[in-house]
């Protein structure tokens, strides 16, 4: 699989703080597309990684639109949250 997808692709990126952010509107409805989505976040994870050395990053999921179960969220974390910081958006409504 070739990684090679041209410029570093962040939705948001601090040069003088060296963070960027990822933000995601996956569908996350059904085992397969959560597997998809935890795929497509640590192929970007690493990528940027290549092309923004010393960044920290963090992925959002824009999940406010869903109803995402409980484990599918658990699935993503443990494919995810160790190698970024890592939200999902309808977490912080309130």
């Amino acid at each position: 699989m070739s990684l090679d997808w041209g410029g570093a692709s962040a939705e948001f990126q601090n040069d003088e703080q060296k963070s960027a952010v990822h933000i995601f509107l996956h569908a996350l409805g059904t085992p397969e597309q959560v597997g998809r989505a935890a795929k497509f976040a640590q192929a970007r994870l690493v990528y940027c990684s290549k092309k923004m050395p010393g960044f920290t990053q963090e992925v959002w999921y824009d999940d406010r639109e869903q109803k995402v179960a409980p484990e599918s969220k658990a699935a993503i974390k443990a494919a995810v949250g160790s190698q970024a910081g890592l939200m999902f958006m309808s977490e912080q409504e309130g």
